[in-house]
């Protein structure tokens, strides 16, 4: 019985069992090389889906914050379309396609934002939004945990 069944659980609980029940029995060098290839990205999943509705919803809030910034110093049409469409989705909602949704718009207003900040020639935001950038692709440099996809 699966005390917590949770999908991280479940993802962690294959890659334990892919270790300790398939890898032994296995002889082949390339075939453990990807056996610990996908026990890396099973962890790595497990880790994303335990977190990434909040991970994301966290990230939403600074990304509107400087849209509208650099919407008050150079107002822009694809800004205000982004900023409006963002305040428009459901920020409450917690299933994972809603907060998607909602953070690809923010994505999207993200780099309009980005865009006139560099073009207007608005330094201190542009410094601002690339911190924002910055500390999105931390994230996922250390949800990746270093791996790639090594010869493919």
């Amino acid at each position: 019985m699966i005390t917590r069944p949770t999908t991280e659980q479940l993802l962690l609980d294959c890659a334990t069992e892919l270790m300790r029940g398939v890898l032994p029995a296995v002889s082949d060098p390339n075939a453990i090389v990807r056996i610990y290839m996908i026990e890396q990205v099973l962890r790595n999943a497990a880790i994303r889906c335990a977190h990434e509705i909040r991970w994301m919803r966290d990230e939403i809030p600074p990304i509107e914050a400087f849209a509208r910034d650099v919407y008050e110093a150079a107002p822009n049409g694809d800004v205000s379309t982004l900023i409006t469409r963002l305040a428009l989705s459901d920020s409450q909602a917690l299933d994972l396609d809603a907060v998607v949704e909602r953070y690809q718009c923010a994505g999207e207003l993200l780099s309009a934002a980005l865009e006139t900040a560099v073009l207007s020639g608005l330094d201190d935001l542009r410094n601002t939004g690339e911190h924002i950038l910055a500390a999105r692709l931390d994230r996922e440099r250390q949800v990746m945990a270093g791996w790639s996809p090594t010869g493919r």
